[in-house]
């Protein structure tokens, strides 16, 4: 199976003196040494989100794994992620150490194609929800949000681009081990990718199924 050159993705620390909460969990997402396997999606450098958080902290990560579905005309899902199959797999599978995994998938769900005159066209206005799933040694977090996005290329077709700024993001699911570093987070999220049923499904299950074993967050 053919693999993407590892890549670090950075951690860039911009935190007031004050800052000493969870940095744990932060040192263990700045040496994210992950590699994509081609075997699901789109591999490529077109896709990559950016964090900030109040607090002045920035987590940014590249995609090269990346596929979506369409339900029709208005509704599409994209899923984009950083970590290999065998490292998504490895959450099912009994055997397998889950401390040395570290990375992050996000979801995002178009459920309005907004069109100029009929629909809102300004940031303010949500058309796509945001999950941005984030491991940490084996330990999740699921941030949940929304945001504008005015898709490009025909999604009922082969393709979809798109972005979304300052979607304004909270912890909503987590395992116990799971330290959450961001204060109020924001995410931008950018992609191009093409139509790949399959591989969005398995990405989707993945994504069920990584959310389902974080427990909810009540406070």
């Amino acid at each position: 199976m053919p693999m993407t050159t590892k890549t670090a993705i950075p951690v860039q620390k911009r935190c007031p003196k004050h800052f000493n909460r969870p940095l744990l969990a932060l040192a263990a997402l700045s040496p994210l040494l992950l590699t994509a396997c081609s075997s699901i999606g789109l591999t490529g450098s077109s896709g990559s989100s950016t964090t900030r958080d109040a607090a002045g902290l920035t987590y940014s990560a590249q995609y090269p794994t990346r596929a979506y579905r369409f339900e029709d005309k208005n509704t599409a899902d994209v899923y984009l992620t950083d970590l290999s199959d065998d490292e998504l797999s490895a959450f099912f599978t009994q055997s397998r150490d889950w401390s040395q995994i570290t990375g992050t998938i996000a979801q995002v769900h178009l459920f309005l194609k907004p069109k100029p005159g009929r629909t809102p066209i300004e940031p303010t206005a949500a058309s796509a929800a945001v999950r941005w799933i984030v491991i940490t040694q084996g330990e999740i977090g699921v941030y949940d949000g929304a945001g504008f996005m005015l898709p490009g290329g025909n999604i009922t077709k082969d393709s979809i681009s798109g972005s979304i700024q300052k979607a304004p993001m909270r912890l909503t699911r987590k395992t116990p081990g799971f330290s959450d570093p961001l204060i109020t987070p924001e995410l931008d999220i950018k992609f191009a990718t093409k139509l790949d049923v399959q591989s969005a499904d398995e990405l989707a299950a993945r994504v069920e199924a990584l959310a389902a074993r974080a427990d909810p967050v009540t406070d």
